[in-house]
C-alpha cells in the first residue's frame, strides 16, 4: 500500500520526523515531535475516511466523522470503536499522553523542551500505527539507533502481541483486543497456560513503562534498561503460540 496515493501524508511526515530527528537539537526535538503527532492524526483520519471496500472493514459514517471533526480524543474513539483489530501492539493511551506533550510544545512556546527519547518512544508507536492502518513500513536503515525509551516501546508491543496470540489459541471465547494486557494474563493463568509469578512480574513491568512513557522526566537509565530487560525475559518464557 506504500504507492497508494492516500498513504503518501503520512509517510512524508514520519520521513520529515525522522530527519530532525538526527539532529538532536532542542529544535529538532520540537519539530519532529509535533510532525509525528501530525502523522498519527492524518493517519487516523485517513483509515477512518476510506472507502469499505479498502479498508476492510466498516466505518464510521459521515456524520459521525464530521463530529469528531478536529477532536484529537473523538478520533481515538473512533478508531478503538472501527479500528480494535488493528491495534495489536498499539497502546491508546500512549498516544493520548504523547498527543498532550506535543500540544505543549506546541500552544506554549519557547521554554518548553522534549527529551529525545520520548520523541523516538512516539515514532515506534507512530511507525506501529501507520504500518497497522495504512500498511506503510519504514526503512529502519535510515533512522538514527533506537534510543532505551524507543527500545521499550518495541519490546512492550512485542510482548503484548505474543500473549494476544497466546489467549487466541487458548481463550477462543474471550476477545483480547480492548482488553488490558493484565487481564489477558489473568485468563491465561486461570488456564494454568501462566502463572501467578508471571502476572505480578507483569503488572509492575506495566507500572514502570507506563510510568516511563507517559511521564515527563526519565528515570536512570539503569532503571530503564532494567525495564527492557526485564520485557525480554518475560517473553523468552511464554510458551509456544
Amino acid at each position: 500500500m506504500n504507492s497508494k496515493p492516500w498513504t503518501s501524508g503520512p509517510q512524508e511526515l514520519i520521513d520529515h520526523a525522522i530527519q530532525h530527528l538526527k539532529g538532536k537539537s532542542a529544535f529538532d526535538c520540537r519539530i519532529a515531535m509535533i510532525s509525528i503527532d501530525n502523522a498519527v492524526e492524518l493517519t487516523i483520519k485517513t483509515f477512518l475516511g476510506l472507502p469499505k471496500r479498502i479498508r476492510g472493514s466498516d466505518g464510521p459514517g459521515r456524520r459521525e466523522l464530521e463530529e469528531a471533526g478536529f477532536s484529537f480524543p473523538d478520533l481515538l474513539d473512533l478508531l478503538e470503536k472501527y479500528g480494535q483489530d488493528r491495534l495489536a501492539g498499539v497502546d491508546l493511551g500512549d498516544i493520548e499522553a504523547y498527543h498532550r506533550l506535543r500540544n505543549a510544545l506546541y500552544h506554549d512556546g519557547n521554554g518548553v523542551t522534549v527529551d529525545p527519547q520520548h520523541v523516538d518512544g512516539y515514532l515506534q508507536v507512530a511507525k506501529a500505527v501507520v504500518k497497522n492502518l495504512l500498511g506503510i513500513d519504514f526503512d529502519s536503515a535510515q533512522e538514527p539507533p533506537a534510543t532505551d525509551v524507543g527500545t521499550l516501546v518495541l519490546q512492550w508491543a512485542a510482548l503484548e502481541f505474543a500473549v494476544r496470540r497466546l489467549a487466541e489459541k487458548h481463550l477462543p471465547k474471550q476477545k483480547s483486543l480492548g482488553i488490558p494486557l493484565v487481564e489477558i494474563v489473568d485468563g491465561l493463568v486461570s488456564k494454568r497456560i501462566l502463572d501467578g509469578s508471571f502476572r505480578s512480574r507483569l503488572e509492575k513491568v506495566a507500572r514502570a513503562r507506563n510510568g516511563i512513557v507517559h511521564g515527563i522526566a526519565l528515570p536512570p537509565a539503569k532503571d530503564l534498561t532494567n525495564v527492557i530487560s526485564e520485557l525480554v525475559k518475560l517473553r523468552s518464557e511464554l510458551p509456544p503460540a
